[in-house]
């Protein structure tokens, strides 16, 4: 299993597994990690038929959530054991598979791992990657979950990341503000001067600057050749960054000891049973681990 990147099939109510087939080919070809899909092969076999070119582990399914679980956590045992060095889960749906205890698949990992608090969501692609500080939580609880802490924790692993494994020697990070314009319209405290700019000031050793103002920093991204934009929440950063990339991106799961990779898109479940699903983003993640796979 030297080189193994699990794949967890997901969500059955999806079209996961429309993808899944538009991608056959390419694991007809040499790659140089192997591949292991996890998931219930009777449901999937019955979509899309019979997978020969496929390395499968069988999940028994009784229930959604069940099926999730012990999906999720026969990859982290494989990972564990050193089995396989990466993950990528194909979309599903959050409210079934992890309720009202966590607010995504980032923090439902890193919890698994015991590193609650210290992961990093970073949507990817070769051209600029995006992160938010607070990530799927209401926008009126934004503002009370923003601290220099878990600041600081997205700069270190995003700085890490992109030394580590992309192989830039000092990427450039901008951190955003959280009001319109930075609060330079506003009278009083707010959070530019008491949360993110001391924050970015406790850094050293890494080409982070800021507070920008989310409406032109997007422009400034060749110019001053940024490589990752911090956001203090999730819409301040993800809209701007999948207009420009469509599915030429990843979300990417950092702070764990390994990369977990998903595909940038949802469950598209309108598109089950259709042949014009989009499977870009599945083989960009592919494309990720094959480009990168000894640095991992």
């Amino acid at each position: 299993m030297k080189n193994s990147i699990l794949i967890i099939t997901s969500d059955t109510n999806s079209a996961n597994y429309e993808i899944i087939k538009k991608s056959i080919s390419y694991f007809k070809k040499k790659r140089k990690n192997n591949y292991i899909f996890i998931g219930n092969k009777k449901k999937i076999e019955k979509k899309i038929g019979v997978l020969r070119e496929l390395n499968f582990i069988n999940i028994n399914y009784t229930s959604e959530k069940k099926y999730l679980e012990k999906s999720f956590e026969k990859a982290f045992e494989l990972i564990l054991q050193k089995k396989a060095k990466g993950l990528i889960n194909l979309p599903l749906n959050k409210k079934t598979f992890l309720g009202k205890k966590y607010p995504g698949v980032t923090e439902y990992i890193s919890e698994k791992f015991n590193l609650k608090n210290k992961e990093t969501m970073l949507l990817y692609s070769d051209k600029f990657s995006v992160s938010p500080v607070t990530t799927h939580i209401k926008l009126k609880k934004v503002y009370n979950k923003i601290n220099q802490t878990k600041i600081i924790n997205n700069i270190i692993n995003i700085d890490n990341f992109y030394k580590k494994i992309i192989g830039i020697k000092k990427p450039k990070i901008a951190i955003l503000g959280l009001n319109p314009h930075c609060g330079v319209d506003f009278f009083g405290s707010l959070e530019e001067k008491k949360i993110i700019i001391p924050a970015i000031k406790k850094v050293k050793n890494v080409n982070v600057a800021g507070p920008f103002s989310a409406d032109t920093v997007f422009l400034e991204i060749n110019k001053k050749k940024i490589n990752s934009i911090i956001g203090q929440y999730h819409d301040q950063v993800l809209p701007t960054f999948k207009y420009a990339n469509k599915f030429q991106g990843i979300n990417v799961t950092l702070g764990l000891p390994f990369l977990r990779i998903s595909p940038d898109h949802g469950t598209a479940k309108n598109l089950i049973n259709k042949k014009h699903v989009d499977n870009t983003s599945f083989i960009y993640a592919l494309n990720f681990f094959e480009k990168y796979y000894k640095k991992i």
